[in-house]
């Protein structure tokens, strides 16, 4: 293929119903990383492979819905995250529905590793890690842990020695925005800088320059924090040509979703 299109989207439980899909279809995507999915129409599954996990609920039961990977093309085995420690590799397992990740091959594309990623925006209950050291892997400053922090610390295994395409994207609710507030730092930047040191690079911010906006708050109409984010292994952003996000007048403005999609284009692959 001379470009390899990808879109990374919380679609705020749509449901098949919904014009996001119609919308979704316009932006022609190879690949398709979503969170947050109702339910995908039959004249989408049509034209894509999907693997799509229920994510996991606060209190330890499955949401209604989805995180999903969608490609044109074919989906090869499953990425199955796991660390050097038990306690996280039980808690990757817990948040499977949450962190999806498939070894997908496009059409007339070489093989890519993609994760679709939804980190809620509440953390681990205290209660399931009481008395383990968690230091290692929650951020130096945050108390808590968070599925973003488990990801990190499942990516470092299959990274390490690791040669090929990666994508991982979605929504980590997690922006350097939230540091401003009266708390002080909550560790938001220094995520970014984990997931640079894994040899990730962020798209959006490479190609833009600035911090994008992608999240509209029913709390507050300014919009100004990116909690979305799409990361590619270093090789692949080397064949980054464009990186933006759909406009708030067609998105917010149809009330499609409270997340502006993050769309992504690569020069051929070899």
């Amino acid at each position: 293929m001379d470009v390899l299109r990808v879109v990374s989207w919380n679609c705020r439980r749509a449901s098949s119903q919904s014009p996001l899909w119609d919308y979704l279809l316009k932006l022609a995507p190879d690949v398709a990383l979503l969170q947050e999915v109702g339910t995908i129409p039959a004249f989408v599954q049509r034209q894509f492979a999907i693997l799509q996990r229920r994510a996991v609920q606060k209190r330890g039961g499955l949401q209604r819905f989805t995180t999903a990977v969608l490609v044109r093309g074919k989906l090869d085995s499953e990425v199955v995250l796991a660390a050097t420690e038990d306690w996280v590799s039980k808690e990757l397992a817990h948040f499977s529905g949450n962190l999806v990740g498939v070894r997908v091959v496009p059409d007339s594309g070489p093989p890519l590793m993609a994760i679709s990623v939804h980190s809620p925006a509440w953390p681990l209950d205290r209660a399931r890690v009481a008395g383990i050291d968690v230091t290692k892997v929650r951020l130096s400053q945050n108390a808590d842990v968070w599925a973003a922090d488990l990801l990190w610390a499942g990516l470092q295994c299959w990274l390490r020695e690791s040669d090929r395409h990666w994508i991982v994207a979605g929504d980590f609710n997690s922006s350097p925005t939230f540091d401003e507030g009266p708390g002080g730092s909550r560790g938001n930047q220094e995520y970014l800088e984990r997931m640079a040191g894994l040899g990730l690079v962020e798209c959006l911010r490479r190609a833009q320059g600035v911090l994008t906006p992608t999240f509209r708050s029913s709390r507050s109409p300014a919009v100004k924090h990116q909690i979305d984010h799409l990361f590619v292994s270093a090789a692949l952003s080397d064949n980054l040509r464009s990186c933006n996000v759909g406009p708030q007048s067609v998105v917010f403005g149809a009330n499609l979703s409270d997340h502006l999609p993050i769309i992504a284009e690569f020069d051929a692959l070899c």
